[in-house]
This record gives structure tokens, C-alpha cells and sequence, in this order.
């Protein structure tokens, strides 16, 4: 009997134990790497970035009492008493205007926390919130995706008179003055029916008179909207909010659940990856030591 016959028992398990090795290592590695990673989606998630805005926090009030101290909610019913728009957001409108020195300026104005609420929850594809405070009028027409499987915002407009108490020295005084959001971008915060749309970082909304709408005010207004939690087409007895449909800090929109799912999916593909290249191994060794000693 020759020596390489009492050595190839021995070869096999020196290279299952090698290929068993390269594939704990690596399984090992994974774990770390996935533990790492939702350590970190946890805190992106759980951390507020700083406020970063051309505003600086708004005082507390003294009717915040059921939301943070730094945002307001608006609650509109349906006409059987349901709610149907849900919406919490820290808000300001910035207004540009020329003076009578012939100079652009800004005149600043917070969201308030009690303005008069109006509004539409009739029509089963779109919905109209309105506010009216202290001599202005915004307006938001929420409406559903053609499908009716998403809802979003599609117009805001801002109307008001150039000669509000906001405006020193206008230049152009005792207008009506309507600002619309622009028409090319009919889709703000689209969200699943059914949940409500989240997000802490600061989003900005531009109006202006449209081309052919004749105003001679020359009036900008930027609409700032921050810590924003907002849900339409609700209908739900309780009033809730839905589940959260975050938006990501691209500026994009991710659902809650994808996170689980995606990383779920991509822990099997690096494992599946992992163990094939085990296997690989340990035979190619395998294939290698046996030629070596013939």
C-alpha cells in the first residue's frame, strides 16, 4: 500500500476544515457588516440634522400641547365629522417685494396655530385645505394618482393685498395679489393612500403670479415647510395618522417597510455568494493538494 493512501483521508479533512473555516469567516464578517449598517439606518433615522433654514425655530405656544412645541396642527373634517386632512408642519412664507425706494426686500410670516380652516372633502380624487390669517389665504389641493393607489399635493396658492400690514412702503399698493405653485411641477410629497407622509428636513415651495394672469405686483413667495407630518384622504373614525412614508435625505420617498425588505434580500445574496465561494474553494484546494502529491 502506498503512503499517498493513508494521506488523502487525512488531505480531506484539512480541506473541509480550511473550506468550513473560509465560510464561519466570512458568515462572521456578514453579521458584523449588517449589524453595523442598521446601527447606523437607526441613527440616521432616530438624529435630527440641525436647522440649517433662512429661519430660526418658532417659540413654543402655549396651545402646543399635543405635538412638538415648534410645529402646528391642522385638523379639517369631513362634513360627518371624520377627518379627512391631517397635517403638523413648522412653516414660514417669505414674500419678496419692491419697495417704494425701488429696493427688494422680504417680509417674513410663521404658519400660525389657530387659523380659520376651509376647506373640501367631497369629491372622492381630491381634496382642498385652506387657511385664512391675518389677511392671507393659502390654499392646498391635494388630489389622487391616476391609479387612486397614491395621493400628493398638486397646487398651492397664496393670495393676499400688497397692501397688507406685512408690506412697508410697497411700491405698488392696493392689489390683489394670487401666487400659484408652478404648473410644470404637479406632484409635491406623493404618498401610498392610506399612509401619512413624514419628513424632518426642510422642503421649499416657490409661487408666483402666473405668466398670463395679468399681476403687476412683482411678488415672490417662498413657503418653507419643516418637521412636516401630513395625511389626506383619510376617513378613519379615529383620526390617526396612517403608517409614516418617509422621504430620504435625496429628496426622494421611501416607504418604512422597504428598508427590511431590501437589507432582508441583499443579507441571502451575500450569503448565498459567501457559501458558493466556500465550496469553490474547498474543492479547487482540494483538486490542488491530490495533483500535488501524485
Amino acid at each position: 500500500m502506498k503512503l499517498t493512501d493513508f494521506r488523502q483521508p487525512l488531505i480531506r479533512v484539512q480541506g473541509l476544515g480550511r473550506g468550513l473555516s473560509a465560510t464561519l469567516f466570512y458568515s462572521a464578517l456578514l453579521a458584523v457588516l449588517v449589524t453595523a449598517a442598521h446601527g447606523l439606518q437607526l441613527g440616521a433615522l432616530s438624529t435630527k440634522a440641525p436647522r440649517v433654514s433662512k429661519y430660526t425655530t418658532k417659540s413654543p405656544s402655549a396651545s402646543s400641547m399635543n405635538h412638538d412645541a415648534t410645529t402646528s396642527l391642522y385638523r379639517f373634517n369631513a362634513t360627518n365629522g371624520i377627518t379627512c386632512i391631517l397635517m403638523q408642519v413648522d412653516g414660514l412664507i417669505s414674500i419678496r417685494y419692491r419697495n417704494k425706494l425701488n429696493e427688494d426686500v422680504e417680509a417674513d410670516l410663521y404658519m400660525p396655530d389657530d387659523p380659520q380652516l376651509s376647506g373640501e372633502c367631497v369629491e372622492s380624487n381630491m381634496e382642498i385645505l385652506t387657511m385664512d390669517f391675518k389677511g392671507f389665504r393659502l390654499s392646498m389641493t391635494f388630489k389622487k394618482s391616476s391609479g387612486g393607489e397614491g395621493w400628493y399635493i398638486n397646487l398651492f396658492e397664496l393670495s393676499y393685498s400688497s397692501s397688507n400690514w406685512l408690506f412697508e412702503h410697497p411700491d405698488r399698493p392696493n392689489l390683489d395679489v394670487k401666487l400659484t405653485s408652478p404648473a410644470q411641477t404637479p406632484m409635491y410629497f406623493p404618498t401610498p393612500v392610506g399612509k401619512s407622509y413624514l419628513c424632518d428636513k426642510e422642503q421649499t415651495v416657490i409661487m408666483y403670479a402666473p405668466h398670463d394672469s395679468g399681476d403687476q405686483s412683482g411678488h415672490i413667495a417662498k413657503l418653507y415647510l419643516r418637521d412636516m407630518h401630513m395625511q389626506s384622504f383619510m376617513f378613519k373614525d379615529s383620526g390617526k395618522w396612517g403608517p409614516s412614508f418617509h422621504c430620504s435625505a435625496t429628496g426622494s420617498y421611501r416607504d418604512e417597510t422597504a428598508p427590511l425588505a431590501v437589507g432582508t434580500a441583499l443579507a441571502i445574496a451575500v450569503l448565498l455568494t459567501i457559501s458558493g465561494y466556500g465550496g469553490w474553494r474547498y474543492f479547487k484546494v482540494k483538486k490542488v493538494q491530490y495533483g500535488s502529491m501524485e
